[in-house]
Formats: structure tokens, C-alpha cells, sequence
């Protein structure tokens, strides 16, 4: 059997992002789960296997996003996909959730800051610019109170992308280094 799909998986937010993606062909959910990521996330991976048809043992790459994100929901990702690379013997790579947040809605030459609902009024956030079709951090992730939070550009809430962080894996890095702030 061909090792040939990438699994990406996020829940450093409220949303669970799964997707199971090879070339342009590919599946990628967002459910509002909460805090019960764990209680969704291989469910939910069997049900976008049975739909593409394809086995677990075909997955030969996993894109975990790496946060920031609240403790637990940063673990449950990065546990279950480095649990699954283990097992499966595929490669691991690391990406920015808010990146992955941030990715469909880039344009070129245009900052954007994606931001998390953290809590007392604070907010994970980072700000991004594309240039030459390349992300490049502009600001890197902190927490932002209210207050703080710039006028323009910025992008609320909106959970990881599980196909964005398919097609930042160029840009990614190996191994995961989650980001607790």
C-alpha cells in the first residue's frame, strides 16, 4: 500500500481541525467541540478515512499545529499525532494554529492577525504578511489585552485550517514545539 496522505490536526482552539489530504485531492473538517477534543478526534479521523477511501497505514506525514492554545488542548494534537507517527512510521512536521488560521485569508503584501480568545480579556495573537507567496511572521505570537489589539487586520476567532496547514507544510518544520504562552 502506497504511503502517500498527509494528516493535519489542530486543537489548540475550541475546534477540533482534521484533514487527510494527498495532491489536490483531500478532506479537511472543523468541529466546535470545546473540550472535548479527545472525545471526537479518532472518530471523526475514521469517518474522513472511510470518506477518501483510504487506510491509517497509508498516512506517511502529519502537520500538527503547535498553538498557542490552552495546555490541554495543545496536547491532545500533538499526543494523538505523535502517538499515530509512531505507530505508522511517518514524519512529523510542526505549524503556527494561528497561521493555519490566518492562511486562507492572506494577501499579498497585507498584514493579518489572527487572534485566539484566550481568557481575562487577553488574546493569543501574531501578525502575518505574504509576500512572494511566502508567510513571513511580522509579529510573533504573544498574548494582547483588549485594549491593545491593533484597529485593522485583524481576524477573530477563526479556527485553524486543516487544508491550510496541508499547504504550509513547505514552511513548516520538523518535529513540534508547542507554544504555551
Amino acid at each position: 500500500m502506497d504511503k502517500v496522505w498527509t494528516l493535519t490536526l489542530d486543537t489548540a482552539t475550541p475546534y477540533l481541525s482534521l484533514g487527510l489530504f494527498r495532491g489536490e485531492a483531500g478532506l479537511g473538517r472543523v468541529v466546535r467541540v470545546e473540550r472535548r477534543h479527545e472525545e471526537v478526534l479518532f472518530k471523526l479521523l475514521e469517518e474522513v478515512l472511510r470518506e477518501v477511501g483510504a487506510r491509517r497505514e497509508a498516512i506517511s506525514t502529519l502537520v500538527l499545529g503547535e498553538g498557542p492554545g490552552s495546555y490541554t488542548g495543545l496536547r491532545i494534537a500533538l499526543a494523538a499525532g505523535l502517538g499515530l507517527a509512531q505507530a505508522l512510521g511517518a514524519r512529523v512536521y510542526g505549524m503556527s494554529s494561528l497561521l493555519a488560521a490566518a492562511w486562507p485569508f492572506l494577501e499579498e503584501g497585507k498584514s493579518l492577525t489572527p487572534l485566539f480568545t484566550a481568557r481575562n480579556r487577553l488574546y493569543y495573537g501574531a501578525t502575518y504578511v505574504l509576500e512572494g507567496g511566502r508567510p513571513r511572521e511580522a509579529l510573533p505570537p504573544r498574548k494582547v489585552r483588549a485594549e491593545e489589539l491593533p484597529r485593522e487586520g485583524l481576524l477573530l476567532d477563526a479556527p485553524p485550517d486543516p487544508r491550510a496547514l496541508y499547504e504550509l507544510l513547505p514552511f513548516a518544520h520538523k518535529g513540534v514545539e508547542p507554544l504555551y504562552l
